[in-house]
């Protein structure tokens, strides 16, 4: 099942797709799965949902399949999902120009019942969210020697690439776990007791009712930015006015100060913390140079993901 709207709107949305599927508590059972993403304002916006018997290979490949019929084989899509092993068989197949990736919630879970050991979780998460490559390696090589079984497990039968943000090859934003598809199935706890076709309609009801009460929000915004995108800027606008820029030539700036000096570039969007051009949106150091040309200058700094009027 899958709205004209949600359809629609999903070609303002990041690319990034979270799935997940949750049982049914119905007399009929089965299970229901979903396909998500976030919209700019970091709300959950459903794309595709359906219901199989239970989550296995042929299953998620139909669902897969029907979700390819509703957006197209697309450039730049991301899947993030908990590691079930039919998501991931599924993805390759059906999207072929698609990137898949590992919630690295899940992937510390998995740590912490496999090997019992709390601090290669602490350093797994640090490795994880790591955005320079040289923060990344020598983190990781710091577990691999207190924890050589850890690093074996995550190296080989893992695979960085989906889980260490710095390793990733697309473009996940910020999008680190499924949370965006687990609120959503927390939302429908009473409703996977209904029957199907109740349980469907009330699916509709939810998004109709999202829907417009975003709408009615967001035709109140006075900002260029989402609200929560705005809220997150004005947090970071008073760590950047601590720091001290020096403007190289037209677009680049050493920003010093915080403990590390960065090199940006305004024009081409990225700052060598990595945090600019990986989540798309202006780091503390990006910030102090925007500050240095006017306070309107780091709206241009954002995605277009990020925007109102988008």
């Amino acid at each position: 099942m899958a709205l004209g709207v949600s359809i629609r709107g999903f070609a303002c949305m990041r690319r990034v797709i979270g799935l997940d599927g949750t049982f049914l508590k119905s007399t009929c059972k089965g299970t229901l799965l979903v396909a998500t993403c976030q919209d700019g304002n970091y709300n959950c916006y459903p794309i595709v949902w359906g219901v199989v018997d239970s989550e296995r290979d042929e299953s998620w490949t139909w669902f897969l399949t029907q979700l390819k019929v509703a957006i197209g084989e697309l450039d730049g899509l991301v899947f993030i999902s908990d590691r079930h092993h039919s998501i991931q068989k599924g993805v390759a197949p059906v999207f072929l120009r698609a990137t898949y990736s590992a919630c690295y919630w899940h992937v510390g879970q998995n740590l912490r019942n496999r090997f019992k050991r709390k601090g290669a979780n602490t350093l797994f998460n640090q490795v994880a969210e790591a955005y320079k490559l040289s923060e990344f390696r020598a983190k990781f090589a710091e577990l691999e020697q207190r924890y050589p079984h850890v690093h074996e497990y995550l190296s080989n039968q893992v695979g960085v690439e989906k889980w260490a943000r710095s390793m990733f090859a697309g473009e996940r934003y910020n999008i680190m776990m499924t949370n965006i598809v687990e609120a959503l199935n927390s939302t429908l706890k009473r409703a996977r007791e209904y029957p199907l076709l109740l349980l469907l309609n009330s699916i509709v009801e939810k998004m109709v009712e999202w829907f417009n009460e975003r709408q009615e929000n967001a035709q109140n915004l006075t900002s260029p930015l989402t609200p929560e995108c705005e809220r997150w800027l004005r947090h970071v606008w008073g760590e950047a006015g601590m720091l001290a820029p020096t403007q190289i030539n037209a677009n680049e700036w050493v920003i010093q100060g915080g403990g590390y000096d960065a090199v940006v570039d305004l024009q081409k969007m990225t700052c060598t913390c990595k945090k600019f051009e990986l989540e798309k949106l202006p780091c503390e150091h990006a910030l102090r140079a925007a500050r240095e040309i006017g306070e309107n200058k780091f709206y241009e700094c954002c995605s277009i993901y990020y925007s109102v009027s988008y």
